[in-house]
C-alpha cells in the first residue's frame, strides 16, 4: 500500500528509571555500562549506521565521572558527529524539581562540552506526563531548541487531544521551544524494530488480537508499520515523516541493541522504496524535521503532570524534601556565595534534590509485593535522597549561622538575638526563637534603641518559643535583647463579672471580651471565624471588606478521608482496584468521610496570637486535629493538620479543604518558580484539570482583595469532583477555574511503583495571608517571599 508518510525516524534509547526495575545503584551502573558499550560499538566500522540516544543527562554525568580522557573525547566526538544523541533532560522529573537547580546543572554541562566543540540543543523525555513552565524555561535559557516527548498514558494522557504532532511551547517572554509530542516510548518495540519473539499486551493493544511475532522480522516490521501508518494517515496525519522511539528490550532501563540496526537494514533492502526507516540521534532528528514544522501551532500555559499525584504516596519524605529545598533557598539568601564557600555540600544538596524529584519513586511491584525486601530497599534509598539533601543544607546553615555570630547555644534566659531579613516582602513578619528551658514564664524584648516589643512565650518541646513582630528589609540585620521576667499570677478580679469560682469564663462582659466567645468564634481586626461542634466552620470573614470567604463545598480547614474498598473476590485486588481507576483517583464505590468537628480548645491566648485546636473525628485516622493560630498585628493565619493515619491496603486519600468563596475570584498556582497560571485556563489544551502541584501554595485573587495560601510541605492540590466522574480535559474555559480547592495530603491510588502504606504520625503546615495584590505573578512572588520569616541567631 502506498503511503504519504515516506520516512520513519527511529530514536534508540533506554528509558531511565532510577529504580523501578532494580536497586537505584544497579540502575545507575547499567546505564553507565550502556554508554561504554555504545562507545565500543561505534569505534567499529560495521556500526556506522548505529545510533544511540542518552535520554537523560544524569546518565552521561555518571559515565563522565568514571570515564577516561579518551572515552570522554570519543563520546563528545560522537555527539558532535550526530551518532550519539544527547538530551538536556537531566532526569525524568515530576514537578517537585527545583527548576533553578536543574538550570544551573544544565549550564555547567554546556560549559563542559564547549571545549569539545559541541553543545546541547535537544532534549527528550519518556514516560512522564507533564513538565513545568519553569523546567521549560531552564532549557530555553540554556540553548535548548527541541524537545521530543513520549508520554505514557497509564493513568495519564498526552496533550492536544492527539499525539504524533508538533507545537511551539511559548513562554511569557515570547521565547519558544519546539516540541514533538510523540507516542509511547516503546512504540518501536510494538512495531518490531527490535524483533519481538512473543506477543505482549502493548502489541495486542496497538495492533489488535492478531498481532504477530513471527520469525521474518523485516516482514513483521513491514506488516506492523503498514497498519500503524495507515491508521495515522486515515486520521489526517499531515507530515511525510513520523517518529518513534525504541528500546533494546520491551522494558525500562533497557540495553542498546544492534538487532535494531540489522532489522532496519533488512527492512530497507526489501521495502525501503515504499517507506524508509532511519535510525537517528536527537540532533539528526531535529535537523531533519524542524524545517517542516515552521508553521506548527503555538501554545502557552502549563503542561500539567498526570503523574504528580505519586508524590502523595510518601507524604513524610516529601515533607522532609520540601524542608530541604527551603533550607537550600535559605542558605543562598543568607550567603549568596554559598556554592563557592561550600562546594561539596552545595553539590550534595543539588544532586540529591534532583534525585528525589525523579519520577520513579519505588519498585514496579510496590503494590503487588509490599513485603518484598527489594521494595523496602528502593523505598529507603529513595527517602535517603531527601534526607541527604536536608543534611547537606542543614550543615551549610549551621556553618553560615556560626560565621554570622550565632553562639550555637540556646540555654540563656537573658541574652541577645540577631534577626536577619531574608525576604523581599515589605510586610511585618513573625520573628521567633527557641530557648531550651522549661522555667521561662515571660520575657521582655527590646531593640538596641530601647524600643519594647510585644512578645509571647509559648510551650515548645524541651523549652520555650518566643514570638514577636517586626519589619526587616532584605539583608537587614537587627539585634534585640531578651530578658526573663516574672509573670504575675493570674487571679480572679472580683470587681468584674466575667468568671466564676470554677474559673470558667462564659459570661458576656467587657473586661475580657474574647475568652467567652472562643468556644464559638475567634476574631481579630483581620478575620472572624465561626465554628460549631457537629457543623464545623460555619463562617470565615475577611474583615477588610466584610466579605464572607467560606465556600459552598466542604468547609475550609476541614479534613476529608476517602476510601475505595477492595473487591476481595478479584485476584490481586490491591492491584486491579487501582488499575481500574483510569484517570479517576477513587473507584465508583468510593466512600467519602468528612471530618466531624467534635470540640474546640483554646491552646493559647496572648498578646501576639491566639491558638485554637479543632478536634475532628475522621475515619481512617486515630487523630485529625487542626490547629489555628491568628495573629493580632498581621493578617496571617497559620494552620496545621495533625494527622495520625492508620494502615490499610485499600485505595485511600486524605484532603484538607481550602475551599473559599469562588464568586469573582481566580485561583492561581505556580510551578518551577516561573509563570503563575490559572488552573483550567492557562494550560496546554487537553491536559489534566483534576489535580496540580504548586511550588509554594495557591492564591485566590480578586480586585477587592484576596488571600495567599502557603502549603509548606504538601505540594499537591486537588480540584476535581469528590466522587468518581467522567474526566474533562482542559479547554481553557473560565468556569474551569471556579472549582473547589483542596490540599491533597496523601494518597495510595497507583498500582505499581508508588507506596501503599500511608500510616504514620505527622503535622502538615499551612499559612494564609490577606493581600491586596490582584496580579497573579506578583501574588505568587509575594507568597514565596512570605515563606521566609527572618532568620534568628542567638549571638550573646
Amino acid at each position: 500500500m502506498a503511503h504519504s508518510i515516506k520516512t520513519v525516524y527511529v530514536v534508540h534509547h533506554s528509558h531511565t528509571d532510577i529504580g523501578y526495575t532494580d536497586l537505584q545503584e544497579r540502575v545507575i551502573a547499567i546505564q553507565v555500562n550502556y554508554i561504554k558499550t555504545v562507545l565500543s560499538m561505534m569505534r567499529q566500522p560495521e556500526y556506522a549506521d548505529f545510533r544511540w540516544n542518552c535520554e537523560t543527562l544524569y546518565c552521561v554525568e555518571e559515565f563522565w565521572k568514571q570515564a577516561s580522557e579518551d572515552d570522554r573525547a570519543d563520546f563528545a566526538r560522537f555527539v558532535k558527529e550526530g551518532k550519539i544523541g544527547i538530551s538536556a533532560n537531566y532526569l525524568n522529573f515530576n514537578d517537585l524539581v527545583n527548576a533553578d537547580v536543574f538550570g544551573k546543572r544544565l549550564a555547567k554541562w554546556q560549559d563542559k562540552l564547549q571545549p569539545f566543540g559541541t553543545k546541547i540543543h535537544t532534549a527528550m523525555a519518556a514516560d512522564v506526563n507533564g513538565f513545568s513552565m519553569g523546567y521549560r524555561d531552564a532549557m530555553i535559557e540554556n540553548g535548548v531548541e527541541f524537545f521530543f516527548t513520549n508520554v505514557h498514558c497509564h493513568h495519564g494522557m498526552y496533550p492536544l487531544y492527539q499525539n504524533q504532532n508538533a507545537f511551539f511551547w511559548e513562554n511569557a517572554s515570547g521565547q519558544r521551544l519546539l516540541v514533538w509530542n510523540g507516542e509511547h516510548y516503546n512504540l518501536g518495540n510494538v512495531l518490531g524494530l527490535q524483533p519481538n519473539h512473543a506477543v505482549n499486551w502493548m502489541m495486542r493493544n496497538r495492533l489488535g488480537e492478531d498481532a504477530d511475532a513471527g520469525t521474518s522480522f523485516s516482514d513483521q516490521l513491514h506488516t506492523n508499520l503498514d497498519k500503524y501508518l495507515t491508521e495515522c494517515e486515515t486520521e489526517g496525519y499531515p507530515y511525510d515523516f513520523i517518529v518513534t522511539a525504541v528500546s533494546g528490550v520491551f522494558s525500562d532501563n533497557a540495553p542498546p541493541s544492534a538487532e535494531i540496526m540489522e532489522t532496519i537494514r533488512a527492512y530497507n533492502e526489501k521495502y525501503g522504496q515504499e517507506v524508509r526507516v532511519e535510525m537517528v540521534s536527537l540532533q539528526e532528528l531535529y535537523a531533519a524535521i524542524a524545517p517542516k514544522l515552521t508553521d506548527a501551532p503555538v501554545y502557552r500555559g502549563d503542561w500539567t503532570d498526570w503523574w504528580a499525584n505519586g508524590v502523595g504516596s510518601t507524604p513524610y519524605a516529601v515533607k522532609h524534601y520540601k524542608d530541604a529545598d527551603h533550607r537550600w533557598q535559605l542558605v543562598n539568601r543568607l550567603d549568596p556565595d554559598a556554592e563557592t564557600h561550600y562546594p561539596a555540600l552545595a553539590e550534595a544538596v543539588q544532586d540529591n534534590l534532583m534525585l528525589y524529584a525523579e519520577h520513579t519513586w519505588g519498585h514496579s511491584s510496590t503494590i503487588t509485593n509490599p513485603y518484598d525486601t527489594m521494595v523496602l530497599n528502593l523505598d529507603m534509598r529513595k527517602n535517603s535522597y531527601a534526607s541527604k539533601a536536608h543534611e547537606a543544607a542543614s550543615l551549610m546553615l549551621c556553618s553560615i549561622a556560626e560565621k554570622k555570630g550565632d553562639m550555637l547555644r540556646y540555654y540563656n534566659t537573658t541574652g541577645t538575638v540577631r534577626a536577619v531579613g531574608v525576604s523581599h516582602t515589605s510586610q511585618p513578619q513573625l520573628i521567633e526563637f527557641y530557648i531550651e528551658t522549661l522555667a521561662l514564664e515571660d520575657v521582655e524584648v527590646r531593640d538596641l534603641a530601647g524600643n519594647l516589643y510585644t512578645c509571647q512565650v509559648s510551650p515548645h518541646p524541651r523549652g520555650r518559643k518566643i514570638s514577636f513582630i517586626d519589619t526587616l528589609s532584605y539583608g537587614e540585620e537587627k539585634e534585640y535583647t531578651y530578658a526573663a521576667r516574672h509573670k504575675a499570677p493570674e487571679t480572679l478580679n472580683t470587681r468584674h463579672c466575667y468568671m466564676g469560682a470554677e474559673e470558667v469564663r462564659d459570661i458576656v462582659n467587657d473586661y475580657d471580651p474574647v475568652t467567652y466567645r472562643l468556644p464559638y468564634e475567634v476574631e481579630n481586626k483581620f478575620f472572624r471565624i465561626c465554628y460549631k461542634p457537629g457543623d464545623g466552620i460555619t463562617s470565615f470573614v475577611d474583615k477588610r471588606t466584610g466579605t464572607e470567604m467560606a465556600g459552598t463545598a466542604i468547609p475550609f480547614f476541614t479534613p476529608v478521608y476517602q476510601r475505595t474498598p477492595l473487591h476481595q473476590e478479584v485476584p490481586f485486588s490491591s492491584y486491579e482496584e487501582r488499575r481500574a481507576l483510569g484517570r479517576n483517583i477513587r473507584g465508583k464505590h468510593a466512600e467519602t468521610h468528612i471530618g466531624k468537628l467534635m470540640e474546640i480548645t483554646c491552646m493559647e491566648h496572648g498578646p501576639v496570637f491566639t491558638q485554637l485546636r479543632l478536634h475532628y473525628s475522621l475515619a481512617g485516622t486515630v487523630k485529625a486535629d487542626v490547629l489555628l493560630k491568628l495573629y493580632e498585628a498581621i493578617p496571617r493565619i497559620d494552620f496545621t493538620l495533625e494527622l495520625g493515619k492508620t494502615i490499610s491496603d485499600e485505595v485511600e486519600s486524605v484532603f484538607l479543604s481550602l475551599d473559599l468563596n469562588r464568586l469573582g475570584n481566580e485561583t492561581v498556582l505556580r510551578k518551577g518558580a516561573r509563570e503563575a497560571f490559572r488552573p483550567g485556563i492557562d494550560q496546554l489544551p487537553g491536559t489534566c484539570m483534576e489535580f496540580y502541584m504548586s511550588d509554594d501554595g495557591a492564591a485566590r485573587l480578586s480586585p477587592e482583595g484576596g488571600v495567599l495560601i502557603a502549603a509548606r510541605d504538601v505540594p499537591m492540590f486537588y480540584t476535581g469532583e469528590m466522587q468518581h466522574h467522567p474526566i474533562r480535559l482542559c479547554d481553557g474555559a473560565a468556569e474551569n477555574n471556579a472549582r473547589p480547592l483542596y490540599s491533597w495530603v496523601m494518597n495510595n491510588n497507583w498500582e505499581t511503583n508508588f507506596k501503599m502504606d500511608l500510616s504514620g504520625f505527622c503535622q502538615y503546615d499551612y499559612s494564609l495571608w490577606l493581600t491586596n495584590i490582584s496580579d497573579p505573578e506578583q501574588a505568587m512572588d509575594e507568597l514565596h517571599e512570605q515563606l521566609f520569616d527572618p532568620y534568628v541567631l542567638i549571638v550573646r
